[in-house]
């Protein structure tokens, strides 16, 4: 393992506190929300029909999706604030649906609904509702279908991660956004035809790789194109912001924010992809990275001696850490949670200020992370023009357990000397491996198979060791490309359930990782 100072930390939050699913209740509520928003996707795709866009009902949709939808810290709470505000924009919409229908003379298309337009967000019934949905959704719809549905849903869950993060750079993709407006629809028919739906499935993805790479580019053209670069997990003495997430777009706002003042600043699990761009380099006060990311997320939060910024949909359990130090740019956000409203950081600032931040430092190795995009082509062209090799495999990131660990450095040691190993994360010295610290780069495995890997006629198998908010995406998309085969590791039961892999695996061809021997012996039979 190359991409984390301490390698044999193996602390798991999520399953020291029993959030690797999501409970019933919050199950129940999750179903209702999915209620309200295929019904308002209905309408605001009619009225886009009709000529009329709602930057209001965009906004409530993404935000909804982003925070909510298979999300196991979403809370009781968090479902008050955005039922309250469904209930008043969707009769809105449906009464500007009228008026536009009226006025072009169109029939309109009116759907029945279940749901009562109740401000008060009584949270028993809710509950009550969501689980009779529930039920009859596992009574009424086979197995399959309900996994597809929930594909879906994954698959719109990380659009509109991708659409926000577009829209801090000032971008909107109409595309991508009607696309999810589409998918939410979509779940309202009553007939179901599984080559119509695995069809649109790959129409999805598509475009979602199409927004991952607008992402990257408009990252790389305000902050430079990326590099290898050495990062600290040292700590100073000084007071401290810990910044979390993945929108390095809001690390710069705090950065800027706190650049005359003497108060440091460090990032937390993805957001260490920010130092692999040359601008944050400009900014002495970013000092590295702090903690073992999401994986340890409670005991990192807890041993920071400072205020915590949660960037725009960060998934992280803080109920339990109600201390006034946790912030957020999110719409919803949890108990003990502070909102920071139109990029006013100074109520953070404040709270560094009063904080006991570091008082002696303390001293850990540097790593190097990142890649420059034209060195790694030219590291990867070299070996297999000086190499005899058949097969390619491509390792994502790194999945932070010791099983997974074991995995890949057998399978590293026991694949043939005919695969060039590129890996983004494990690593041995060996004469065919190329290693690449990518670390929390969750695209990164999508631009080296398409950009680089795509240019060479060799069969390829792409290895996902950890799951995340993309990743489903990404690997349906590269299952659908010409020569490749893609294997999964173990993810937690919120993001890829074994009946949902099972699903996946029959329609796309995807596999789940067994034992090195089995899956070397298939991946030698496959054409």
């Amino acid at each position: 393992m190359i991409n984390n100072f301490n390698e044999d930390y193996q602390y798991d939050s999520c399953i020291a506190n029993g959030r690797c699913s999501i409970n019933p209740r919050i199950s129940s509520l999750q179903e209702v929300l999915i209620l309200y928003l295929k019904l308002l996707a209905h309408y605001v795709l009619k009225l886009n029909e009709n000529g009329s866009f709602d930057d209001n009902a965009k906004n409530l949709i993404l935000n909804t999706i982003s925070i909510a939808v298979l999300n196991s810290d979403f809370s009781e709470s968090d479902f008050k604030k955005i039922i309250s505000k469904l209930n008043e924009e969707i009769p809105r919409i449906i009464n500007e649906y009228s008026l536009s229908c009226e006025e072009n003379d169109i029939i309109p298309d009116y759907l029945k609904s279940v749901l009562k337009f109740d401000k008060s967000a009584d949270i028993i019934k809710s509950i009550q509702l969501g689980e009779k949905e529930l039920l009859k959704k596992v009574k009424l719809i086979p197995v399959e279908v309900r996994n597809l549905y929930t594909i879906m849903l994954v698959l719109a869950k990380s659009i509109c991660i991708n659409l926000l993060d577009l829209e801090t750079y000032a971008i909107f993709d109409e595309e991508g956004y009607v696309t999810i407006l589409k998918l939410l629809d979509s779940l309202n028919a009553k007939e179901y035809d599984r080559e119509k739906v695995v069809s649109f499935i790959k129409d999805v993805v598509k475009i979602d790789n199409k927004l991952m790479h607008l992402v990257r580019d408009a990252q790389e053209k305000r902050y430079g194109l990326q590099k290898e670069n050495s990062v600290s997990y040292t700590t100073v003495p000084s007071k401290a912001i810990l910044v979390v997430g993945s929108n390095i777009r809001e690390l710069e706002d705090v950065l800027e924010a706190t650049k005359n003042t003497e108060i440091d600043v460090y990032t937390h699990d993805e957001m260490m992809l920010a130092h692999t761009f040359p601008k944050f380099s400009e900014y002495k006060h970013l000092k590295g990275q702090y903690g073992q990311g999401m994986e340890n997320c409670l005991l990192d939060f807890a041993t920071f001696p400072g205020p915590i910024v949660l960037t725009r949909h960060s998934l992280y359990n803080v109920e339990n850490l109600y201390r006034g130090r946790l912030y957020t740019t999110d719409i919803a956000y949890s108990k003990g949670v502070i909102s920071i409203q139109n990029k006013d950081f100074s109520p953070v600032i404040l709270s560094a200020q009063e904080s006991k931040g570091f008082k002696t430092g303390k001293e850990c190795e540097t790593v190097e992370i990142g890649y420059d995009f034209k060195e790694a082509e030219n590291r990867i062209q070299e070996k297999l023009e000086n190499g005899n090799y058949n097969k390619i495999f491509l390792i994502g990131l790194n999945a932070y357990t010791i099983e997974q660990k074991s995995y890949f450095e057998k399978l590293i040691k026991q694949a043939p000397k005919d695969v060039l190993i590129v890996s983004l994360s494990y690593c041995v010295n060996s004469e065919n491996i190329v290693c690449f610290n990518t670390c929390f780069d969750i695209f990164a495995i999508n631009k080296f198979a398409q950009d680089i890997l795509s240019k060479f006629d060799l069969p390829k198998i792409i290895f996902f060791p950890r799951c995340d908010r993309h990743s489903i995406s990404q690997m349906l998309f590269l299952s659908t490309l010409e020569n490749i085969k893609v294997y999964v590791g173990k993810c937690t039961p919120v993001l890829l359930n074994p009946t949902l892999i099972s699903t996946v695996g029959d329609i796309f061809g995807i596999k789940t990782l067994s034992s090195v021997k089995k899956d070397l012996e298939d991946i030698k039979q496959e054409k």
